[in-house]
């Protein structure tokens, strides 16, 4: 199985990384400051806050898709771009594909994959997350900094990548109905572009009662959104998604005590938004609290916190 991932940053790097040490054939598709960093550093570290460590190299990196040389298409491609690069990539794409191929899109949000799967008919188009932080450290390391695995939809592809992550330590989940997983860590993601209008680790974001009750009206937005329009959330902590606005209102000793046992974070997680933010990139706040703000005025559902996010993010983004 020949497997590529197309825009391979932080979660894409530590996608190939699990993907290599599975003893799958991976080629990134990255930028060429990203394969210079690569080659420099003698492969990519992996880590977490379990203490994992290690480092492997990928057996190919391409800079340029449309000079690559390419002579049996891809079986499986990840597509790790941020939401609103997805669109532009169909006939690249198209390219290194062929009729069995599978393409996985790995977007934060909603929006980006009905952008794009109309152009390719032609090959398996599937769904997958990252339920979990990865943050870009110095020296090609990425560090995974909260719990979870890469959760893919179900289909021949991804079941064996599924046995062999799993052989390998590493586990991944599989899902036939991929909306709900979706919707449900999008709840979750809303505090993206808090955590990088906060400038802080995301655990000490979340110390602060203030930036917490400014996260869990956001939350209930979203939740206010999905009853108007009847859509199923997948529980991601060990609470139900309807209580996650109410713990995170509660004063901070209480809160410590239950957060313990809902969710692990690293001291050094920070959010994809924050990182974008502090390399002047675009973020995908549009796919995230604004697709709560679309899905709201489609269904008459006010969402006035998640319009102000939107907002402030923006801001920053127009910053020199």
């Amino acid at each position: 199985m020949r497997i590529a991932i197309y825009g391979a940053g932080s979660t894409g790097c530590y996608l190939a990384g699990q993907l290599c040490l599975s003893g799958f054939d991976v080629s990134l598709i990255c930028r060429p400051t990203m394969k210079k960093n690569i080659i420099a550093n003698n492969g990519i570290t992996l880590s977490d806050y379990q203490g994992f460590l290690q480092t492997v190299m990928p057996p190919a990196m391409i800079t340029d898709i449309d000079q690559a040389p390419i002579d049996i298409p891809f079986d499986v491609i990840f597509v790790t771009l941020k939401c609103h690069q997805v669109s532009s990539i169909a006939k690249s794409l198209i390219a290194i594909t062929h009729s069995d191929s599978s393409i996985i899109f790995m977007q934060n949000g909603l929006g980006s994959f009905d952008s794009i799967n109309q152009s390719l008919s032609h090959c398996n188009l599937l769904q997958g997350i990252t339920p979990f932080n990865v943050l870009q450290q110095p020296n090609s390391h990425f560090h995974k900094g909260t719990e979870g695995v890469f959760t893919l939809q179900t289909n021949h592809h991804t079941q064996a990548i599924q046995a062999a992550m799993i052989k390998q330590g590493f586990g991944c989940d599989l899902h036939q109905n991929m909306l709900p997983i979706i919707y449900g860590k999008l709840l979750l993601n809303l505090n993206n572009a808090l955590n990088a209008l906060s400038d802080l680790p995301i655990k000490q974001q979340l110390s602060h009662y203030a930036s917490r009750r400014q996260l869990a009206r956001a939350m209930k937005e979203w939740l206010n959104v999905c009853e108007a329009a009847d859509i199923e959330l997948h529980q991601y902590t060990k609470v139900k998604p309807q209580w996650l606005p109410l713990i995170l209102s509660l004063p901070n000793m209480l809160f410590t005590l239950l957060a313990k046992q809902m969710l692990d974070i690293d001291p050094k997680a920070r959010s994809s938004m924050w990182q974008d933010i502090k390399a002047k990139r675009q973020t995908e706040v549009d796919f995230i609290n604004g697709a709560v703000v679309k899905i709201g005025k489609k269904y008459g559902v006010k969402t006035p916190v998640n319009q102000s996010i939107v907002e402030q993010i923006k801001q920053l983004e127009q910053r020199d």
